[in-house]
Formats: structure tokens, sequence, C-alpha cells
């Protein structure tokens, strides 16, 4: 879809969803009222929804996508075109791996969380892990990094970890009293953990076969 193909549906959409949410408000539905409003607002991040559902008694729920130049940061890393079929391979695999984490672990497994360092206008760098889940005693992130071939391990990891070694110094003195640990998850059809990978104090490598 083009720039000015998807901003003038946004445009539409938004008219409609105004239109109806201020039917509501008059004939006293406040409720639908508002979920339209909120709606609304997440067509700020139309491309990045995955899911969207309402219901009388959750109400408004959404979950956004990993964001696009993540994905194809990857596949970049594995030296591989940027095609559609790539990009949808990349991103089943990631949601596939969040799911059999959130099973294994519990609790609810989120998405799209920006952590900042620094001040809010001016942060020194902003990390969106892949997913975030916290239990009783531990916070968890999770990057997941795809590794396609075995000789392309080294320089993708070694990389990663030098990248979340500095979250984990920045971010790990506000986490409070809970454990807080890192973890890279890596995913590749080559068995990878015969490998040997530095890893520093708060970031486990786990292995997945895929």
């Amino acid at each position: 879809m083009t720039w000015p193909t998807k901003k003038l549906g946004e445009v539409l959409v938004g008219v409609v969803f105004v239109t109806a949410a201020s039917f509501l408000f008059a004939k006293g539905a406040y409720g639908w009222g508002t979920t339209l409003v909120l709606a609304l607002l997440l067509l700020l991040k139309l491309d990045a929804l995955a899911e969207l559902a309402f219901s009388a008694t959750d109400g408004l729920r959404a979950k956004f996508k990993t964001p696009a130049e993540k994905i194809e940061e990857e596949i970049k890393e594995n030296q591989q075109p940027i095609t559609n079929q790539n990009f949808a391979r990349f991103r089943n695999i990631e949601v596939k791996i969040l799911d059999d984490l959130q099973k294994r672990y519990g609790g609810e497994m989120k998405t799209l969380i920006h952590f900042l360092y620094g001040q809010p206008d001016k942060p020194e760098f902003r990390y969106t892990p892949d997913g975030t889940l916290q239990t009783e005693n531990t916070i968890y992130f999770f990057e997941i990094k795809y590794v396609l071939k075995p000789e392309f391990a080294k320089n993708i990891i070694g990389k990663t970890v030098k990248y979340l070694k500095e979250v984990y110094s920045k971010l790990s003195p506000s986490i409070g009293d809970k454990k807080f640990v890192i973890k890279l998850i890596l995913a590749s059809g080559y068995d990878l953990s015969k490998m040997h990978f530095e890893t520093p104090k708060g970031i486990e490598i786990e292995f997945f076969k895929v």
C-alpha cells in the first residue's frame, strides 16, 4: 500500500470512528463511545497492529507486531534479501518462540515495550526487547536472533551480546528487588549449542532448534 493511499485510508476510518463515537455519546452510550475513541488512537500504529479484539467484559485489546525495521535488520545480518517471504519467515519464527516461552514461564508476555535510559526528551538509548515477562521473582527480557548458518553466528551473537551488556548495565539498577535476566534466544536449523560464546553477567543464552 502506498503512503498516500494508506494515509487516506486512515483519515477515512478516523472520520467514521469520530462520527460513530459522537453519535454514541449523544445517545448516552459512553462505554461504546470511549471504546471507539481508544480504537482511533490505535490508528497511529496501524502498520504494527497484529490483533485487535473487543468484548463487553474485557473491553478493547490490541497486540502489536515487532517493528518492521528490527526484522529487516535481522534479515540483513543473515545476508539475505529483504523479501516478503523472508520477512514472514523471520517474523513467524519469532512469534512461535515467544508463544513457547510464555507457555514455559507462565505469566503474560508483553511486546513493544520501550525502555529508555537518560532524559525522557533526549534518551541515551532506547531498547525494545522482543518480549518481556515477569514472574514472582524475576523480570525477563527476551531477545530472539535467527541464525541461518553457523558461520553467521559469531558476528550476530557478538554484536548482540555487546549491546545487551550495555542494556543490562544501564537498566539493572532501576529494576528493584527482582532478579533481572536478559535471555538471548538463538534460533537455528543447526545445533549451535556446541559453539562457545562469552556471556557477561545478567545475560543468558538459550538455543532453539527450528
